[in-house]
């Protein structure tokens, strides 16, 4: 789809470092990559527990469970990324059909709701890991392991994603760019 800004994707512009940019786009980058190579793995691991468990050698019980944690884990994880290169999926039928300065309007609309939606989910989400960690609280399934780093994702993906949408905010009010970026 294409993006109403010039420039398009997620960046850190103005007045802020060079290198922290890059530092920036790096963690994004490695956060998509990371969750990239955990499904391939993933993918991996599935592929062979069916061959193994056809050949009656052996199976791993503990994979579905896994592969729930890595399908959270990359989802969360890639989100910041994928915001970032506007890899989104993302209706823009009511912008395209609207003039310039309208659709702009809704652009930053939508990116204003996105920024206090991701920062409720960081608050929230942040209490709720917190809590599990001073209760102690514990998953029991095939694995046994404590329930906050699980749930630690969701104040971090939240708090980048927020960031992502503030960028995007400070770029359509005229705030700097960084060509480099993504479309959105």
């Amino acid at each position: 789809m294409r993006s109403l800004r010039p420039g398009g994707g997620g960046s850190l512009g103005g007045s802020v470092p060079v290198t922290l940019r890059a530092a920036y786009r790096q963690m994004l980058a490695g956060l998509g990559l990371l969750a990239g190579l955990a499904i391939a793995v993933l993918a991996v691991l599935i592929t062979l527990d069916v061959v193994l468990r056809n050949l009656g050698v052996v199976n791993f019980p503990w994979l579905l469970e896994v592969s729930e944690y890595v399908v959270y884990f990359a989802t969360l994880l890639a989100a910041p990324w994928v915001l970032h290169q506007g890899a989104h999926v993302r209706v823009d039928l009511l912008p395209t059909a609207l003039p310039a300065r309208w659709a702009g309007l809704v652009e930053r609309l939508a990116d204003g709701l996105g920024l206090v939606v991701s920062l409720v989910l960081a608050r929230h989400g942040g209490r709720i890991a917190w809590d599990a960690y001073e209760r102690g609280d514990v998953l029991f399934k095939e694995l046994v392991i404590p329930e906050w780093p699980i749930l630690a994702a969701i104040p971090v993906a939240g708090v980048l994603l927020a960031v992502e949408f503030a960028l995007r905010l400070r770029r359509a009010g005229g705030g700097g760019d960084d060509a480099s970026a993504g479309g959105a």
